[in-house]
């Protein structure tokens, strides 16, 4: 199948584009790499009579970098993080994940500014960005805005952007060089979206985790870290205690998951801080 007729726009500049989106209302769609939207347009999943191109606006390719933080334009791919082009402020994470994100031709083009913007609960950059506590940047007709990573989804495809704002870039404040992290999740196959996801950071100056692909916004786990910042090596004993200060974190949230996906959730996060000690993990069975 194939999209209907629509027009496109390719706007020089932010203001060129929040003034299109405005105009266009409803029927207006922001494209930057393509990967999800083009899909869904093509089965016919989501309508739109006019494309607003971002790619070409200035600054939305590029990344800058200074002691304390890197800043992501919204068009940087996934691609030219996986192989390092842009600065790395995680200490290899953002690389790996990048590398694990579909398949290479989807890395080639998709952006991480688009998967944060269509906000999929199984995108991996939602996730990540949380964990590293990151800043998402955008603009909109009321000037200029941001928050933080981790309040930036409201639910699954619902972010803090309107409907005419445009997301600009995301701030990832560097990590310690001492610090040290894990991150897995559970996908059917390669190159599908995830089941379940979890990062865990330990550093010296703070401690942070994170579980992702849970149908809706990340899920912060305080009592986890609060965990996983006493231990100074990974036993096989403290797989009970973190399970139940997931199940605390959880429960606290206010979040309700099936059984199977407790389990894979659980999976995810006992293997991420398995990894953040240096462990390599073994393979769940029968996947």
């Amino acid at each position: 199948m194939k999209p209907g007729a629509l027009n496109y726009v390719r706007p020089n500049s932010v203001q060129e584009a929040i003034a299109s989106l405005e105009e266009g209302g409803m029927d207006a769609k922001i494209i930057a790499g393509g990967q999800s939207l083009v899909p869904m347009l093509n089965l016919r999943m989501v309508s739109a009579e006019r494309l607003i191109d971002i790619g070409g606006i200035p600054g939305f390719r590029e990344f800058s970098a200074d002691d304390r933080e890197v800043r992501l334009g919204a068009c940087i791919t996934h691609e030219r993080i996986q192989i390092g082009e842009v600065t790395d402020p995680s200490n290899g994470l953002m690389p790996k994940v990048a590398s694990a994100i579909a398949y290479q031709a989807v890395r080639n083009r998709g952006t991480i500014g688009g998967s944060m913007a269509l906000a999929d609960p199984s995108a991996d950059w939602l996730t990540t960005t949380a964990a590293l506590g990151a800043t998402v940047e955008w603009e909109g007709p009321d000037g200029k805005n941001s928050c933080l990573s981790e309040e930036f989804v409201v639910a699954a495809y619902t972010t803090q952007l309107g409907m005419s704002d445009l997301l600009t870039g995301i701030r990832i404040p560097r990590l310690h060089p001492d610090a040290k992290w894990g991150t897995y999740k559970l996908c059917r196959k390669v190159g599908e979206f995830a089941h379940a996801m979890a990062i865990a950071i330990r550093s010296p100056s703070a401690t942070r985790a994170f579980l992702g692909a849970t149908e809706g916004a990340p899920v912060r786990l305080k009592h986890t870290e609060d965990v996983l910042s006493t231990l100074k090596e990974w036993h096989a004993a403290h797989a009970s205690v973190l399970s139940q200060s997931m199940d605390s974190d959880i429960a606290e949230s206010g979040r309700e998951f099936d059984d199977v996906h407790i389990w894979q959730l659980r999976t995810c996060l006992l293997r991420s801080a398995q990894m953040s000690f240096g462990v390599k993990p073994v393979e769940p069975e029968g996947l």
